[in-house]
């Protein structure tokens, strides 16, 4: 009995150690692809934003509400969310939303130096309808890549300077990850001698 608890925390050990060890990244998310809604399942019926963003210009949308949603006095907010290319994502903020008619809306943000995405989602208020609220996307966020990006250790995008200095950058920062990666894997092994030691 002893000698399957001593198993259990050696396997323990291994999995915590190849946690901290491995890297984090979103599966689903594949670089320089946009993530985009499904029309006919929000209560828009268009939309239309920019493609790809450049940095320190302008992510402009506009969006025209459906028939049902325009008819039932329904009302939105847009959140948007640049992230940088060191994986750095700045708080999420409400945009300002303008119209004429109540039924089509533009908006827009003006994105950052060496920015990777913009992340951005719509909540909707159905007045209605008790004041019910939905979002869409349900979770997380639709995103919109710029023309120079960095993701999972690579580079893409039309915009990003020459491939030689693209390369330069991806050699330093991978350089700079050696370090923490080292100090991560010693402390897992320090932590399996520590178990093993106390048994």
């Amino acid at each position: 009995m002893g000698d399957g608890i001593v198993k259990a925390r050696y396997l323990v050990c291994i999995f915590v150690s190849l946690a901290l060890i491995m890297p984090s990244s979103a599966a689903d998310v594949e670089g320089g692809v946009n993530v985009e809604p499904v029309i006919e399942d929000t209560i828009f019926e268009s939309l239309n934003h920019t493609v790809n963003t450049t940095d320190l210009e302008d992510w402009n949308i506009t969006m025209t509400l459906n028939d049902a949603a325009y008819n039932n006095n329904t009302t939105f907010t847009l959140t948007t969310q640049i992230c940088n290319n060191e994986g750095v994502c700045f708080a999420p903020s409400q945009a300002t939303i303008l119209t004429e008619d109540n039924k089509t809306f533009t908006s827009g943000v003006t994105t950052i130096e060496d920015h990777s995405y913009v992340n951005w989602r719509v909540t909707a208020n159905y007045t209605d309808d008790n004041d019910t609220t939905e979002k869409f996307p349900s979770s997380g966020f639709y995103k919109t890549w710029s023309d120079c990006w960095y993701h999972d250790g690579e580079w893409g995008g039309n915009g990003c300077p020459e491939a030689e200095t693209v390369e330069e950058e991806k050699k330093e920062d991978d350089d700079d990850s050696l370090p923490a990666l080292g100090i991560i894997a010693t402390a897992g092994t320090i932590a399996m001698a520590a178990f093993i030691r106390y048994e």
